[in-house]
């Protein structure tokens, strides 16, 4: 049981490292993030995220036109971006239409 308890504080202290050094490579805090970062901030695929740059559905800055960068706050937006409403909204916006759109009959 202490050995768990040590773990939890360890654990505990990394991650407020990370929170207000910017420790563990820097994703925490920084706001402009490289290829290699981005990939690994958004937990996809490097192969991914070219296509996403590439067909320009995520935003990314060439400085020198070689080096891909992506904000942090951008990454975020699109991501936000590609919410899947639930079936309980698709309902209700049926319903909604329904009811605002009466059947005109001729």
């Amino acid at each position: 049981m202490p050995e768990a308890i040590a773990l939890l504080l360890e654990k505990v202290s990394r991650i407020e490292n990370i929170l207000t050094e910017g420790t563990d490579r820097g994703l925490a805090v920084k706001e402009m993030l490289t290829s290699a970062e981005a990939v690994e901030f958004m937990g996809i695929s490097r192969s991914t995220f070219y296509k996403l740059s590439f067909k320009r559905q995520l935003p990314v800055y060439k400085p020198g036109g070689k080096k891909l960068y992506v904000k942090r706050s951008d990454i975020l937006a699109w991501q936000s971006s590609c919410r899947v409403s639930s079936q309980g909204e698709i309902e209700k916006e049926a319903v909604d239409y329904v009811s605002n759109n009466p059947l005109k009959l001729k």
